[in-house]
């Protein structure tokens, strides 16, 4: 059976946007779960760490694995988080938890960084940072690019307002991307894709993008979204350089979330995105690069 011209088209998209000096491997992160690493760019300049969120993949940092300024000047490390994409899928919901998100961090950064990096942490990508820095701390890395992403720093999320229609709609549409119904599953994860920018993603990127959404397990997703962290004892101890990166129309994670972030962090460089949602190196790339680019520079300043 022959695969259709779109898929077709989307996956030879997907390949042929990344540079071609690409080194895949795996690495094991906590309790020996292998984690599906991609290297590029140069690997004697300062590393960046990149880390998707939500039923994401490496694929969400096309544009920056393919950067052509920051393939010249710097070491771009990205991985699948345990449950998604290449990597290792456990099914324990004890397997998806803030120590076993900061061991899969460490074990790759110990394995692929030969520098101090920068970690880049997209939307859940948040806590996953979080977590590191609560159990291995701030040593060991040069800074933070917060992309869309919390920080619990004011403590665990509120409780959504059941009684707000909208509220109850993404709360359906979440339930049914975690349950075992796979068309229910297949449209709540199309709605969730579509969701994450202001304007719609172009035909070849909106296939890619579900596609390796749908690599995401249900229980995976079911697991995660039982983490619900409490870093309000970590507010005022991290002194590390940190940017915080946001959309101002951002649907997912509101914009409210970085000004929290920002008061939380008050040395922090906030940087907003007007008419931008919720994965501003998508829709803004070129100022996306810019900005971490130069972020990296100060944060490696002697």
């Amino acid at each position: 059976m022959k695969l259709g011209s779109t898929l077709v088209g989307a996956l030879a998209a997907s390949a042929s946007a990344l540079a071609a000096d690409i080194e895949h491997s795996t690495v094991l992160g906590h309790n020996l779960v292998p984690l599906a690493v991609i290297e590029t760019g140069n690997r004697a300049g300062p590393p960046i760490l990149f880390i998707h969120g939500y039923s994401q993949s490496t694929v969400s940092w096309e544009r920056q694995l393919s950067d052509a300024d920051l393939l010249k000047d710097f070491h771009l490390i990205a991985f699948d988080l345990r449950g998604h994409g290449a990597s290792a899928k456990p099914t324990r919901p004890s397997d998806y938890g803030s120590e076993a998100w900061s061991g899969d961090v460490d074990a790759v950064i110990k394995a692929k960084a030969k520098r101090k990096p920068i970690l880049v942490p997209w939307s859940y990508g948040g806590p996953v940072v979080m977590s590191y820095l609560r159990h291995v701390g701030q040593s060991n890395i040069a800074g933070v690019n917060f992309v869309a992403a919390g920080t619990a720093l004011g403590g665990p999320q509120s409780a959504p307002n059941t009684d707000d229609p909208e509220m109850k709609a993404r709360i359906a549409r979440f339930t049914a991307m975690i349950g075992p119904d796979i068309h229910a599953n297949l449209d709540a994860t199309r709605w969730f894709v579509t969701s994450l920018t202001a304007k719609p993603l172009p035909a070849a990127d909106m296939e890619r993008h579900l596609i390796t959404n749908m690599m995401t397990p249900a229980y995976v997703r079911g697991a995660m979204l039982q983490f619900r962290p409490n870093n309000a004892d970590l507010k005022g101890k991290l002194t590390l350089p940190v940017l915080i990166t946001h959309g101002d129309v951002d649907a997912v994670v509101p914009y409210q979330t970085a000004l929290d972030n920002k008061a939380h962090l008050p040395h922090a460089e906030l940087s907003t995105y007007t008419d931008i949602g919720h994965a501003p190196f998508l829709e803004d790339p070129a100022r996306f690069n810019r900005e971490l680019s130069a972020f990296v520079r100060r944060a490696n300043a002697p």
